[in-house]
């Protein structure tokens, strides 16, 4: 699992729009201590629960409207100062993230091929906000890494000293990735399974918010149940999250696996993987703050099947090996500039591909952070590698 992993606010998901949503809730999510608030006694009966959507709005910090927000739950919980207090810091650094969400924007739309398929995130956490800026179009996005894969928050179940603490959570657990734009794993493990927040699918909910998404639907998903391959002693937990941009009617699917994609447990635990991500034909990757998983040897059997099958590859260089991409056939692009890995990951230096970025001259900057590299402004760097017609 990537040791090291991004947010903001538009309220119209769309190239030229996300930029604006993806900011003003989660913008500067940084983690504030729960407020005192005096303790309300739970409800003797379990409220009915919100319509997706509204929870995802809630958790975004964003105030539900017309018929949403005249739901008396929905009332009680705005009106209390839990979530008052949740908006309010939603709202800070809203510009900074609303720059750096244009421009990706504005990126993506010069030099991105059009992507209607699917969309593979490997080691991507509930990083939806990456996958959506750099591929808004994609049919379905399916997402795999160690993370858990959580439960919808029942806030309307909760008093206003529970939902506090959950909107603090939620904000702890969303700090990094609005200040670097990726998420650190070890920090996750620990921030995603709280007495309050129990995994992944929260915060993909509040990124839905952010990004004026419609929730449709949120289920449990298992791919091997019943087929050959599964493994009864190592079930894999999943959820399938059916969704639509309001903008312009787009139906769209996330499927979440929490699932170790090592060549051990891929041989031994999870035969059925990779037989089943051969259903989804010719995707386009994402891969970024992948803790260099890729250049090991003990990931080769997933390293392989993305080489062989993908049509585009989005990555840094924490991804697949520069050398690797270059021999299996890909015409490579490159963007930014490439710097020396973290101390973290010295290890993994890339000659041939510091070689590459020296050949190719003085390159535009990136204008937005990508990967670790993410300290000096312009300094991240980004590989595009279509596959070449046979």
């Amino acid at each position: 699992m990537p040791l090291l992993r991004s947010v903001s606010f538009s309220f119209f998901p769309t190239r030229a729009g996300i930029a604006g949503a993806l900011v003003a809730a989660l913008a500067a999510m940084a983690p504030m201590a729960p407020p005192a608030f005096a303790q309300t006694p739970p409800s003797p009966r379990a409220a009915a629960p919100l319509p997706l959507t509204t929870t995802a709005q809630l958790l975004a910090g964003v105030m539900p409207k017309g018929k949403l927000a005249a739901d008396p739950a929905v009332a009680d919980i705005v009106a209390g100062p839990a979530w008052r207090a949740h908006r309010a810091a939603a709202r800070a650094g809203a510009r900074q993230l609303r720059i750096r969400l244009a421009h990706m924007h504005a990126w993506e739309a010069r030099h991105l091929p059009r992507t209607r398929g699917t969309l593979l995130y490997p080691f991507s956490g509930p990083d939806l906000i990456n996958a959506y800026a750099l591929f808004p179009d994609a049919d379905t996005y399916v997402f795999f890494s160690l993370e858990p894969v959580g439960t919808v928050p029942a806030l309307g179940s909760l008093d206003d000293s529970g939902r506090a603490a959950l909107f603090h959570d939620l904000r702890a657990a969303l700090n990094d990735f609005v200040a670097l734009n990726f998420f650190i794993t070890p920090d996750m493990a620990e921030k995603l399974q709280t007495d309050s927040l129990d995994g992944t699918v929260p915060v993909l909910m509040a990124m839905m918010g952010v990004l004026n998404l419609h929730v449709d639907s949120i289920r449990p998903y298992d791919p091997f149940a019943g087929k050959a391959g599964a493994h009864p002693a190592h079930p894999v937990r999943g959820v399938r999250i059916a969704f639509t941009n309001p903008r312009n009617g787009h139906h769209q699917t996330l499927i979440y696996l929490a699932i170790n994609v090592g060549d051990h447990a891929l041989r031994h635990r999870h035969p059925g993987f990779l037989p089943w991500l051969r259903t989804f034909r010719n995707p386009t990757v994402l891969i970024k703050s992948a803790s260099y998983l890729l250049h090991e040897p003990h990931f080769r059997l997933l390293r392989a099947e993305l080489l062989s099958r993908s049509r585009v590859i989005v990555q840094d260089d924490s991804g697949i090996p520069y050398r690797m991409l270059k021999k299996a056939g890909y015409a490579v692009t490159l963007f930014g500039h490439y710097q020396e890995p973290v101390k973290l990951f010295h290890n993994y230096r890339q000659p041939d591909l510091e070689d590459a970025y020296t050949s190719a001259g003085t390159l535009p900057p990136l204008p937005f952070p990508f990967g670790y590299n993410w300290r000096k402004e312009g300094g991240s760097g980004l590989i595009l590698a279509v596959r070449k017609a046979p």
